[in-house]
């Protein structure tokens, strides 16, 4: 009986760990990049987080990404793409698209991460001090801090350094 439960403890740790380093992948590589979506006009918003954010059931995420290697255009995307994460049925799922600019009706790729996740919640640090809303224009975050709450854990916390922070003037 020890010996199952340690084995799950373990799987369980491992889950955690591959969900974290997808996400260490992605917030590491965000780009202050304007975009489309659903055809409309490019939005001055880089980083968009809120409440029910990507149909979230808790707070949602979504910004561009670089760093995606396709070597030779092998691939049907780009080396930059749209993602975003989102919590649904008690699942942090990643959801992104092939191309940052998106088109009217483009469905987004899900994949999910970790089950028994409860809550997703964001802060940002700008001006030397955190906040629980980001709504700033044609800049991003210096840092962005994600919480998740899992069901036998608690909260797990994360802190990113966001590499570029403004547009080009």
């Amino acid at each position: 009986r020890s010996d199952a439960q340690s084995q799950a403890h373990s799987q369980r740790l491992k889950d955690i760990q591959r969900a974290t380093i997808m996400m260490d992948n992605d917030f590491r590589q965000i780009v202050a990049r304007k975009s489309r979506l659903d055809g409309d006009t490019p939005s001055n918003k880089l980083l968009q987080a809120s409440e029910y954010l990507l149909d979230s059931s808790s707070e949602g995420i979504m910004f561009i990404r670089s760093g995606w290697q396709n070597p030779q255009a092998m691939f049907p995307r780009g080396d930059i793409t749209r993602v975003g994460y989102r919590i649904e049925d008690d699942k942090l799922e990643r959801v992104w698209f092939r191309y940052p600019d998106t088109v009217v009706g483009e469905k987004p790729l899900v994949r999910v991460l970790l089950t028994g996740v409860t809550e997703l919640k964001f802060e940002f640090y700008y001006d030397k001090k955190w906040h629980e809303k980001w709504n700033k224009e044609n800049t991003l975050p210096e840092g962005i801090k994600v919480i998740m709450t899992l069901k036998d854990l608690g909260d797990i916390e994360r802190i990113y350094l966001v590499p570029s922070s403004a547009l080009p003037k």
